[in-house]
């Protein structure tokens, strides 16, 4: 772990891209450095020797580079910005690109998380970037100073002869070297040495490591034991050999799903192997540790926490500045007070309160680990979304002024009213446009076309500060937000959420009625979506109503493929007849692009009217299956198919057939 002695610093430019990396050849030329390159624009100077797209910057990670450029010209990624500021070394400079105009600059970056077609405007992260860059008294330049192409880079920033204190790092070696937990947890922001630390136990135990991609155990490899092998985490989960190592080692599990990590570590326990798992828990890899603590519940491991950097210097400024521009760090709470009910009030915020917004982030990344940075931008300036709020007054002593303190926070967006034709290609399954995602689920898998004609208003995150939990506090903001719904006559409030019992049993209290169920678990959490709506008009309520007696009869076969409570939540409605609107989905199935999951129950349906039929042979795959409870890779190995794909059309094939053939004598009810 070898040590530089000078801080990183951030040079700030101004202007027209193509000008300003003109202007920058004297000091790239004349320095060496990497001078690693992120930038959207399509032609760019030969002098600048690495360059990729912001959107390919995850092949950093693992890696060290001395100087960088990021170009926010075009569009400003925040991901992108935090993975290359965390692959750079002591003494790196940093250049900033920013456009000539912020105050009208139409944000390219806003395509990836506002729904709409064309970029907008970002007012509130222009005020919140140039806010931070004041607080650190960074200048923003207009050209390339004479005097900063003169120096050489050394000089460029506070040159500090204090050496490393790698003490940190090496007492935490030794401590998990003697551990005799099953799982040990090393926990580190960027540049802390975690991979390294992870390199030099592999020196001392027998080990095989995982990662998201090997290319990110570039720092692991530099301290590891040379032949410990990699196996990415989808080889380990289908690992079929006796022989395991003592330890798994698992870097950067911050970035791999909940599900494989839940698969790793049973594998581990199978296989009698202790795990040694390290992760970031901020910036782009989600925030917070909600999900090593969903992860580790009920399993006994140890945390440990490295806070010395080792990749440049304590207080270092560019790490300080990222921290604040990109939110790094938890919401504290200053008091634990419990509130009393009457002092709590809900209301709509300002979304031009910057301040309030970032506490709001904060108080989000607390409830979600899933909080990235691209909730940041959204909160910031997405258009059709809403902030809500619940606060409490504080200090109300004579001797402080009364100040307002968030406790709560719901995001909610605006829905539906879309144009019939929009409708129907979202119902064929060829089209998928931006936004809407309930009301375009509810119409793409459950086949119900007024969820998306109708206005909605749906929940998208909601939060409550630990010391203000079980008060009723969020039931009483999603009232407020009801309220306001129904005096705008918007047809219903929506929500999609990971099914747990207490997430359940939360919404069915705020009078939510469960709607649909999806076919598969969600990457991230684990667990299953459900989606649930309260209806506020009349159509609101017959749209309900249609979607309850639709899942109520679906879920008499998608309780076998889907691992639900199903008997604790709905009631199954036995009567299988085939209908019209049945066969409206098959249809939409075999001649269009309708999902075979959310045409699952009315297939099953088609399987036992042929039955009763007596058409035993004129469905054979989809009959085996149905039989197999829907066990794809068992049909496709029966009948010795390509894969999946083949399966699909084999199927759609046969229900094309029977329908031709039996269209005439169909008795539908």
């Amino acid at each position: 772990m070898s040590c530089l002695k000078s801080t990183r610093t951030l040079w700030v430019l101004q202007g027209e891209a193509t000008q300003l990396f003109e202007q920058l050849n004297h000091t790239i030329t004349t320095n060496f450095g990497d001078w690693i390159t992120v930038t959207s624009q399509p032609n760019v100077p030969d002098f600048l020797p690495n360059t990729l797209l912001p959107t390919k910057t995850k092949q950093l990670l693992g890696q060290e580079y001395l100087h960088a450029i990021f170009d926010a010209t075009i569009g400003f990624n925040l991901d992108a910005f935090a993975m290359l500021t965390g692959t750079l070394v002591k003494g790196s400079l940093l250049i900033l690109l920013l456009p000539k105009q912020l105050e009208t600059w139409q944000d390219q970056d806003s395509l990836r998380w506002n729904e709409a077609n064309i970029p907008i405007t970002v007012p509130n992260f222009v005020n919140h970037l140039l806010k931070t860059l004041a607080e650190f008294d960074i200048a923003i330049e207009h050209t390339v100073l004479s005097s900063h192409c003169n120096l050489p880079l050394s000089e460029l920033s506070d040159i500090d002869s204090q050496a490393c204190d790698l003490t940190q790092q090496q007492v935490t070696l030794q401590k998990l070297l003697n551990s005799k937990q099953n799982i040990n947890v090393v926990i580190a922001k960027r540049g802390r040495g975690k991979s390294a630390l992870a390199g030099l136990f592999s020196r001392n135990k027998n080990c095989i490591v995982t990662a998201p991609n090997k290319a990110a155990l570039n720092s692991f490899f530099v301290f590891a034991n040379p032949n410990t092998p990699f196996y990415a985490p989808d080889e380990l989960i289908a690992w079929q050999q006796n022989d395991f190592a003592d330890y798994l080692i698992i870097d950067e599990a911050a970035m791999i799903p909940l599900p494989m990590l839940e698969q790793l570590l049973h594998l581990a326990k199978t296989k009698n192997s202790r795990v040694l798992l390290t992760t970031t828990v901020e910036g782009y890899e989600g925030t917070g540790q909600g999900f090593l603590l969903k992860l580790l519940e009920n399993r006994s491991y140890q945390f440990f926490y490295l806070d010395n950097p080792i990749r440049w210097q304590t207080a270092d400024k560019l790490e300080l500045f990222c921290d604040r521009l990109l939110l790094n760090g938890i919401l504290e709470e200053k008091e634990n007070q419990i509130a009393i009910d009457s002092s709590i009030n809900y209301s709509k915020l300002d979304r031009h309160n910057i301040n309030a917004l970032t506490t709001i982030f904060y108080l989000l990344k607390s409830a979600h680990y899933q909080t990235t940075l691209v909730d940041l931008r959204r909160l910031f300036d997405a258009q059709n979304l809403s902030v809500w709020q619940a606060t409490v007054n504080k200090d109300l002593s004579q001797n402080h002024p009364i100040t307002t303190q968030q406790i709560a926070a719901v995001i909610t967006l605006n829905e539906g009213n879309l144009s019939n034709s929009l409708i129907e290609q979202v119902w064929l399954g060829t089209r998928r446009p931006k936004g809407n995602l309930v009301a375009q689920s509810l119409v793409a898998h459950a086949g119900e076309k007024l969820a998306a004609k109708l206005r909605s208003v749906r929940i998208n995150r909601i939060a409550v500060i630990d010391s203000y939990r079980r008060q009723h506090i969020a039931k009483k903001l999603v009232q407020a937000i009801c309220d306001e719904a129904y005096h705008q006559n918007i047809d219903y409030l929506s929500v999609s959420f990971a099914y747990s019992q207490p997430n359940y049993q939360f919404w069915m209290a705020c009078g939510f009625n469960l709607v649909h169920v999806s076919s598969h678990k969600e990457t991230r959490s684990g667990s299953y979506s459900v989606m649930a709506i309260k209806p506020l008009t009349q159509s609101g309520q017959q749209l309900s109503d249609q979607l309850q007696q639709k899942l109520v009869r679906n879920a008499y076969w998608l309780k076998d493929i889907i691992e639900l409570p199903f008997n604790d939540m709905i009631t199954f409605d036995d009567n299988q007849s085939l209908t019209a609107q049945d066969c409206s989905e098959l249809a939409g199935f075999c001649d269009y692009y309708r999902p075979f999951e959310a045409t699952y129950p009315a297939l099953c349906r088609l399987n036992l009217y042929a039955h009763h039929h007596q058409q035993y042979l004129t469905l054979p795959m989809l009959s085996a299956l149905i039989d197999s409870k829907n066990n794809q890779m068992d049909v496709i190995n029966r009948y010795q198919l390509a894969g999946k794909n083949a399966l699909m059309q084999a199927i759609k094939y046969e229900v094309k057939t029977w329908l031709a053939n039996n269209q005439r004598t169909l008795i539908l009810k």
